[in-house]
């Protein structure tokens, strides 16, 4: 089982629920954080979300309010997400949000 560090920068452009990033199949990854930095001129509101294949549904874990000037985890813990799943991020504005996420992906065989 071969473990890779990864990361994702994103830059929300838009208002629009946003990829972030997806899991290869025949793998499983561990978030470990999703460090998000407003970089814009007010107070934001942005939310975290996975997409569960296996459920064909989306599921909200995150809503925070985030001044301008400041930056912070997203999550408050790890976030596990399986085969083709998808870790999704969605600003009440764009053009607002920069950041990193930190990924742990293994191989399931």
């Amino acid at each position: 089982m071969a473990n890779r560090y990864k990361n994702a920068q994103f830059d929300l452009t838009t208002t629009d629920a946003t990829d972030i990033y997806t899991v290869p199949s025949e793998s499983r990854a561990i978030i470990q954080n999703i460090q998000v930095a407003n970089v814009g001129g007010s107070n934001v509101e942005l939310k975290g979300f996975v997409y569960d294949t296996s459920a064909s549904r989306t599921f909200q874990f995150a809503e925070q309010t985030i001044n301008t000037g400041t930056s912070r985890s997203l999550n408050n813990g790890t976030i596990i997400l399986e085969e083709s799943d998808k870790l999704q991020l969605q600003s009440a504005s764009g053009n607002i949000f920069e950041g990193t996420v930190s990924i742990l992906e293994f191989d399931r065989t």
